[in-house]
């Protein structure tokens, strides 16, 4: 059984755990099979990451660690099973994790990655003064993820995030058609930390198999 995970790139970012030599790393062709579709999660990242005010920077980490060791979002995983479930990743395809980014589009949780502002929240863009890249992304992005839908096809899919970055799934055929799907999603002004329990709790599910219990608990959509 296959479970994928979707959840949303955070604003703080951690670059100081380099990649192991000869650790996995993953690259686009793995999750997706359509060469136009790489071609265009490439040309796109490469048409963000070319903004100087993206402030890229020059550290090479996972785009697991990159996001989960700083988000607000991933406070109770860093806490409570960050090594188990960065073991899992690295040891087993039974769960693909994937982040929506500002900068990357959408990025594989083992893939390379490197700090960068940029976002998909108009009001955090005009705030802290940052690329806002919506309109790289917004007639791609829901095709790429049905793709990776179908790549993998998977039994059960997780959807964590704001709802600037939840919305791109909300845009995909695997979101109208299929059951087997949760999404989490914050709004206003809530923020993302009350998403970080219920994420740990979905952790927890997996590596403990009890995700049987983690689907009763909770409905399809939930949002605050």
């Amino acid at each position: 059984m296959v479970v994928l995970i979707i959840t949303s790139c955070s604003a703080s970012k951690d670059d100081s755990i380099p990649i192991s030599e000869n650790s996995k790393i993953v690259e686009p062709p793995y999750y997706l099979e359509n060469p136009n579709l790489i071609s265009q999660l490439d040309i796109n990242r490469k048409k963000v990451f070319q903004n100087s005010r993206v402030d890229a920077g020059t550290k090479v980490t996972y785009a697991f660690d990159l996001y989960v060791n700083a988000g607000k979002a991933y406070k109770d995983l860093r806490k409570f099973n960050y090594e188990r479930i960065r073991s899992r990743l690295l040891s087993s395809n039974d769960i693909e994790w994937f982040f929506l980014s500002g900068g990357f589009g959408i990025i594989h949780a083992l893939e390379r990655a490197k700090k960068y502002q940029a976002t998909f929240n108009s009001t955090i863009g005009q705030k802290s003064n940052i690329p806002l890249t919506t309109s790289y992304w917004k007639n791609t992005l829901p095709l790429i993820c049905d793709s990776i839908v179908t790549r993998f096809n998977p039994e059960w899919i997780y959807v964590f995030g704001s709802k600037d970055y939840t919305t791109f799934v909300k845009q995909t055929l695997f979101w109208r058609k299929r059951n087997k799907i949760k999404m989490f999603e914050s709004t206003g002004m809530t923020g993302t930390l009350w998403l970080s329990p219920i994420l740990n709790d979905l952790i927890n599910s997996l590596i403990n198999q009890r995700l049987s219990e983690f689907n009763e608990k909770y409905p399809r959509f939930l949002k605050q």
